[in-house]
């Protein structure tokens, strides 16, 4: 099944403002978002570059940036994180650069959960609420965990989890953007102090915060 475009992009078409990089394939989509893979036309490198259209979509990709650049600057490990590599946030579509980070969980399981045992399946998930709890000890809340925004790369014997997506992100701690030099970008601060959205996916979304 292909997924439709509302931006017009299509496979085998130069990523917009960056002609090197041939669009692959659609990761996902949502309302004014849209996920695709991407690879350079001579070395192969891969990349993600997630696009926003409008007004709300810019300002969750500067948030994310934001919060992973918060994250980046303070963590000692951030092998669990994607790397954002560049941003245009000037001329529509909006998107993030991203390095690639492997595909997503329920894509990975079906093709190697099985050769799991019970031990390895509990190591996969501790990686995961390992690279959450370190985001929150900086005061970063993702807010929209989800098989599609954990990426696994590796086979069934060296899986290696990555959190995307912070687009719906919380910051506890407004002040550490100032202290480490980062602009505010996408960022609006709330009548409890912190600074974030209140999206999410229904399905996923935390009781208190869909109550």
């Amino acid at each position: 099944r292909q997924l439709a475009s509302s931006l017009e992009l299509s496979a085998g078409q130069a990523v917009p403002n960056r002609p090197n990089f041939v669009l692959l394939s659609q990761l996902g989509r949502t309302s004014g978002s849209e996920v695709w893979l991407a690879e350079h036309q001579k070395t192969r490198e891969q990349r993600v570059y997630k696009f926003g259209l409008d007004v709300d979509r810019l300002r969750a990709l500067k948030r994310e940036v934001t919060l992973l650049r918060v994250l980046q600057d303070s963590l000692e490990d951030t092998s669990h994180l994607v790397e954002v590599l560049d941003w245009n946030f000037e001329l529509s579509p909006y998107f993030l650069e991203c390095k690639y980070g492997g595909p997503t969980l329920a894509a990975w399981a079906a093709t190697h959960l099985s050769g799991l045992d019970t031990a390895a399946r509990l190591a996969l998930f501790l990686q995961i609420t390992d690279a959450v709890a370190a985001a929150h000890s900086v005061g970063v809340l993702h807010k929209d965990l989800k098989p599609a925004n954990v990426l696994v790369i590796g086979d069934a014997e060296h899986p290696h989890v990555r959190l995307t997506d912070f687009g719906s992100g919380h910051l506890f701690e407004p002040d550490r953007l100032g202290q480490l030099g980062i602009t505010r970008m996408g960022m609006t601060v709330e009548a409890s102090g912190g600074t974030g959205s209140t999206s999410g996916t229904p399905l996923y979304i935390a009781p208190e915060q869909f109550e």
